[in-house]
């Protein structure tokens, strides 16, 4: 099983090695809109795995997974609008999809974790 850690530093890699270069090809016209809306739910989406990692009480820790899971959700959707407006090929869209579902797994498995265990997952030593 990942820790929280784990899904925090995808999230992050997601947003600086995928996110950030893809958005600067998008239409100026899109800065303001589809290209700001992507951009605050990979925050979002980092905002939730911050504070899944940082609280101890595990009812706050599954809202916050679940906050990070819709977020990923929403991503899937704004990369699907952007392939249909043509400002992501296919390719790039099932790549992001790939990065998005691996974070999803990651997600389902500390969500899984929490509900069974009820407590914080044990350092590796």
């Amino acid at each position: 099983m990942a820790d929280p850690s784990t899904l925090q530093k995808k999230a992050e890699i997601f947003l600086e090695r995928d996110v950030y270069p893809l958005l600067k090809n998008f239409p100026v016209a899109e800065k303001f809109s589809l290209n700001q809306e992507i951009k605050q739910s990979c925050y979002k989406l980092i905002r939730a795995t911050v504070m899944a990692n940082n609280l101890t009480v595990v009812k706050k820790r599954l809202e916050w997974l679940d906050e990070a899971d819709a977020e990923k959700t929403l991503l899937l959707v704004l990369f699907g609008i952007a392939k249909n407006q043509k400002y992501i090929t296919q390719k790039k869209l099932f790549e992001l999809q790939g990065r998005l579902n691996e974070i999803g797994r990651i997600i389902g498995g500390l969500q899984k974790y929490f509900i069974n265990n009820g407590n914080a997952p044990q350092a590796k030593k």
